[in-house]
C-alpha cells in the first residue's frame, strides 16, 4: 500500500494536520472595544475622502517663486537707480 507524503507526516492527511494544529494553538478571544470596532466598520457605510493632491502645493510653490523673482528684481532695480 502507498502512502503520500502528507499521510506520512500527519498521521491522516490533511486531517492529521488540522488536529496537530488545533491541539498546539489556543482559541483567542477579542476585546469587546475590537470587536465594537469591526461591527461598526462591517456595518456603517465608509466615508470617501477624496486627497487634494499636489496640485495645490505645486501652484504655491511656483507662486511663492513669481513673487520672489519679481521682489529680487524690484529690489535690484531700486539699487541700481539709487547708485
Amino acid at each position: 500500500m502507498t502512502t503520500n507524503g502528507m499521510e506520512q507526516a500527519g498521521g491522516k492527511g490533511l486531517w492529521g494536520l488540522e488536529e496537530k494544529l488545533s491541539s498546539l494553538l489556543e482559541p483567542v478571544t477579542p476585546g469587546p472595544e475590537f470587536v465594537d470596532a469591526l461591527r461598526l466598520k462591517l456595518t456603517e457605510a465608509p466615508s470617501v475622502i477624496l486627497e487634494t493632491g499636489k496640485k495645490k502645493v505645486i501652484w504655491m510653490v511656483a507662486a511663492a517663486g513669481i513673487v520672489t523673482g519679481a521682489l529680487l528684481v524690484w529690489l535690484l532695480h531700486r539699487k541700481r537707480d539709487n547708485d
